[in-house]
């Protein structure tokens, strides 16, 4: 979910809701949950450090990248912008480990949306971690290949000012179905692997310090292929009416949180008789432009983007700055 959330309370959740910090996300090393901690302790040597945490990231694909085949046009994007795979694994992310993974930023979502995240979560495809090593290097881009990566992915939320951006490139028209989630910098990267994969987390220490070479580089493609056999591919647009059935959801639906909350969960629960991915993108549509809930505990750092909350605040609130909290 952490992935779906990406964007709530900022741009840091892949969503808008400050949640790309998952996406999107404390900001912190994970000392305090441990999970940080034990990560960066596992075995790397001076070198590996490097490897890891200056000049690779990682890129999560959710559940909708899979039905929706946006994985490999986003690698090409990736490739073409100076990100070569170094391997790939897959992973679940249940309600638990996305809240985990936005412990900081998740109070601020509505609770429709979070239930909306847990849909696509819960939809039966597994996410897809690839690890990304920027042959660019920090030498030549002055950050981080986590921090480059998080500015290159784009916002979910504000999406009409995110024009080269890699959510962008694929389509992404709505919030909770944003395709990917990717740390904001350093600190996330280590704390992120701790949360998504506490039991195989040397497995994907390795894989971020590990060479490029041709296998790593076709793993994610394969993964992919296989993910694609085994789960149908969805279009993710509303299912137009059949005859005179009514759509599920009409137009001028009230947006009242309790209610919209009542209606995600009924399309949860399968009421409505209509393909699991069809409800997944009506509750979508439902959710879209829900207003955050109250401040995330813990906000983004400074960012490059004007959209970043605390660039917002050093340089004057521009339109719509507050549709970022």
């Amino acid at each position: 979910m952490a992935a779906l959330l990406d964007g709530w309370g900022s741009d840091r959740a892949e969503g808008g809701w400050g949640t790309d910090r998952a996406e999107d996300g404390s900001g912190r090393d994970g000392a305090e949950d441990g999970s940080g901690r034990d990560g960066a302790e596992d075995g790397w040597g001076t070198d590996g450090a490097d490897l890891a945490l200056l000049r690779s990231t990682f890129v999560m694909f959710k559940p909708d990248a899979v039905v929706g085949r946006r994985v490999e046009p986003a690698l090409a994007f990736l490739a073409a912008h100076g990100f070569e795979p170094v391997g790939a694994l897959t992973l679940r992310v249940d309600a638990r480990v996305c809240r985990e993974l936005w412990r900081y930023q998740i109070n601020a979502a509505p609770l429709a949306v979070i239930r909306a995240v847990d849909m696509i979560l819960e939809s039966g495809p597994p996410c897809l971690f690839v690890a990304l090593r920027d042959t660019r290097g920090p030498e030549r881009t002055g950050t981080s290949a986590a921090e480059r990566l998080a500015e290159l992915k784009g916002s979910s939320k504000n999406r009409s000012v995110e024009g080269g951006s890699l959510r962008r490139a694929l389509g992404c028209e709505l919030m909770c179905l944003n395709f990917l989630h990717a740390p904001d910098d350093p600190a996330d990267l280590i704390r992120e692997v701790g949360v998504l994969l506490p039991g195989r987390r040397e497995e994907a220490l390795s894989l971020l310090a590990a060479a490029v070479s041709p296998r790593g580089t076709a793993e994610p493609y394969a993964l992919a292929r296989e993910l694609y056999a085994s789960h149908p591919a969805h279009p993710l647009i509303r299912p137009a009416p059949e005859g005179t059935s009514a759509v599920p959801v009409p137009s001028g639906v009230p947006r009242d949180p309790q209610l919209l909350l009542a209606r995600v969960e009924e399309l949860a629960a399968g009421k409505d008789g209509l393909p699991l991915w069809d409800r997944i993108v009506i509750a979508a549509e439902a959710v879209e432009g829900l207003p955050s809930e109250g401040r995330p505990l813990i906000g983004p750092p400074p960012g490059k983007r004007l959209t970043h909350p605390r660039t917002v605040r050093s340089a004057g609130p521009p339109a719509g700055a507050a549709a970022d909290r």
